[in-house]
């Protein structure tokens, strides 16, 4: 191979490269910079499926305390219902990250926060992944079949939904009123309804 055929992404130090190729930009004729694949925790993609499958809103650093904190305790039968509740949630946890309880028993404070960090990432990156599947599932849902929208909502945008929208604020609208009769008001006050 060439100096000019090398590609950026084959030396293993800047230095390595060519000066030419240091500070010019490169032909559109040429391979560019490789993108290395990035490699997921494997923290990150267990707790997704935690996320997703246990429980979705939940503070995993005060989770993964408290756990420890009553995972040395004997006397369980002392625990409140939400700490009973809590205990549980941290054992399905245990259980569906592999290592994750001697990681933690072997880990200091700082590095259980980080433990704590990377569980959290993937269960606010599950929740993300649900949220955006949701919002075309709705829109597919309130949408009669074999028709459209009289106000096309698209997925992306999110000014012309809720109140502002003639479907979307009928399906808001309480019970108790009538979306025919008060759809001004909602239009006009669409944060002060009682």
């Amino acid at each position: 191979m060439t100096s000019t055929s090398q590609h950026y992404g084959d030396s293993n130090s800047p230095s390595d490269l060519p000066s030419a190729q240091k500070h010019t930009n490169p032909s559109a004729l040429e391979l560019g910079l490789r993108k290395k694949p990035s490699i997921q925790d494997p923290l990150v993609h267990c707790s997704r499926h935690f996320g997703c499958a246990v429980h979705t809103f939940c503070s995993i650093q005060t989770l993964v305390t408290n756990g420890i904190i009553h995972m040395g305790e004997d006397d369980t039968e002392l625990l409140s219902a939400v700490e009973w509740k809590e205990l549980a949630i941290f054992c399905e946890l245990l259980k569906m990250v592999p290592r994750l309880e001697a990681w933690l028993m072997e880990s200091s404070e700082d590095e259980v926060i980080s433990i704590s960090d990377l569980i959290q990432k993937g269960i606010n990156g599950a929740c993300a992944d649900d949220t955006k599947g949701m919002k075309g599932a709705i829109i597919d849902w309130i949408t009669p079949k074999g028709q459209s929208l009289t106000l096309h909502i698209p997925w992306n945008v999110k000014s012309g939904r809720g109140f502002n929208h003639e479907r979307t604020g009928a399906l808001l609208c309480p019970t108790g009123l009538d979306w025919n009769n008060t759809k001004y008001f909602f239009y006009s006050l669409p944060n002060q309804i009682d």
